[in-house]
């Protein structure tokens, strides 16, 4: 299986950090492909631009888009990795959606209105969260669920195969990071079964 890993995140040494290589080694020792996009790493310009929405529309696609739009068809499956940030995906994260899934790849129009360009892709979603669990069962997580599986994913026709949040990163036992860790290389091991069914 060929996954592509968007990665999100600002230093080295944290909870997402170590979640992304935890899974690089699993995805090694399982004989996976796999391609990492270190958004920080790139120095990724989130900000969609006129002057990129004139290229694509003359089918003259800018490189940096291309270049990440390859990787997207290349896969079987995405992970995205980030953090919550105020109740969603901090601005790189949703700049490169912005970005790389634009109408033409993600999605196109005719008179019947717009369809889907990525069916057949899944992804999984892995989210961490300072806050507690509890802070977030008063309705964010239905929200942020339905933002990525109708608003996103779904309507490039990427099937959201999981999406994990990882609360109270700061503050809880490593035996429950460690539970954390587990949940994460699952779901993403349970990717190769459904995309194979």
């Amino acid at each position: 299986m060929k996954i592509l890993i968007i990665y999100s995140n600002h230093h080295q040494g944290n909870f997402n950090w170590e979640l992304l290589e935890r899974l690089k080694k699993d995805l090694k020792r399982n004989g996976h492909e796999f391609v990492v996009r270190d958004l920080y790493q790139l120095d990724f310009d989130p900000v969609l631009r006129t002057r990129d929405f004139e290229m694509i529309s003359s089918g003259n696609i800018p490189a940096d888009i291309e270049t990440e739009q390859s990787f997207v068809s290349w896969a079987d499956a995405m992970v995205f990795i980030y953090p919550v940030w105020w109740g969603g995906m901090p601005a790189i994260v949703k700049g490169y959606i912005d970005k790389v899934f634009s109408w033409g790849f993600a999605y196109k129009s005719n008179v019947n209105g717009v369809y889907p360009l990525l069916t057949g892709k899944n992804v999984v979603v892995l989210n961490s969260l300072g806050q507690s669990r509890a802070e977030y069962e008063k309705g964010m997580f239905q929200a942020m669920n339905l933002v990525n599986v109708e608003g996103v994913f779904g309507f490039c026709g990427i099937k959201v195969a999981s999406q994990l949040y990882f609360s109270s990163i700061h503050n809880v036992s490593q035996q429950e990071l460690e539970d954390y860790f587990s949940q994460a290389t699952t779901a993403v091991n349970e990717l190769s079964m459904v995309i194979s069914s």
